[in-house]
This record gives structure tokens, C-alpha cells and sequence, in this order.
């Protein structure tokens, strides 16, 4: 995760679960949506106004569209300030 000040957004570089938490048979769930809800809550902190971004794998782009709300900006993906308060009041509380 980086702070991009200069565009008010915080971009994630690398968002990935581990193979024995991914599937029905999953040891821990939520995961990658508790690691999102952190980078919302700092774009928030950094007065970005919940702004975060992503530049997905291909096979995951509606995935992460349907899942967690990502919309399509160019080749990233991103998060604006509703969908980042509705990140963070379903998986931060």
C-alpha cells in the first residue's frame, strides 16, 4: 500500500490470500475485505476522501467490481468515498 499525495488516493500494489484461505474450505474468511477497509480508513486519514485504487489481475476485475465495489477508472480500479464508508462499516466493525 502507498500513499499517492500528489492524486489523493491510496494505491494498493499487491493484494493477495494465501492458498489454504481461499474456497469453501478456507481457515480464515474476510480477509482481503478487512485488508481493503484499512486502505479506505487511511485514505480517510490522509485526507484523500476515501479514495483507493487498485490495478487488478484480469481474471479478478469483477470480482473485485461485484464484491467489493470496485469501479473501472481506465486500467485501475477504484474506490470512492461511499463505497470506501461502506468497506470500512462492513468489514472494520
Amino acid at each position: 500500500m502507498k500513499d499517492i499525495p500528489q492524486e489523493f488516493r491510496v494505491q494498493i500494489n499487491l493484494i493477495e490470500l494465501s492458498k489454504e484461505n481461499v474456497g469453501k474450505e478456507r481457515i480464515y474468511g474476510r480477509i482481503a475485505g478487512c485488508l481493503l477497509a484499512y486502505a479506505c480508513e487511511r485514505s480517510f486519514e490522509q485526507s484523500f476522501g476515501g479514495l483507493v485504487s487498485l490495478m487488478p489481475k484480469t481474471k479478478l476485475i469483477d470480482h473485485s467490481c461485484s464484491e467489493y465495489g470496485f469501479r473501472r477508472f481506465g486500467r485501475e480500479l477504484a474506490l470512492d468515498y461511499e463505497e470506501s464508508l461502506t468497506r470500512i462499516q462492513t468489514y472494520r466493525s
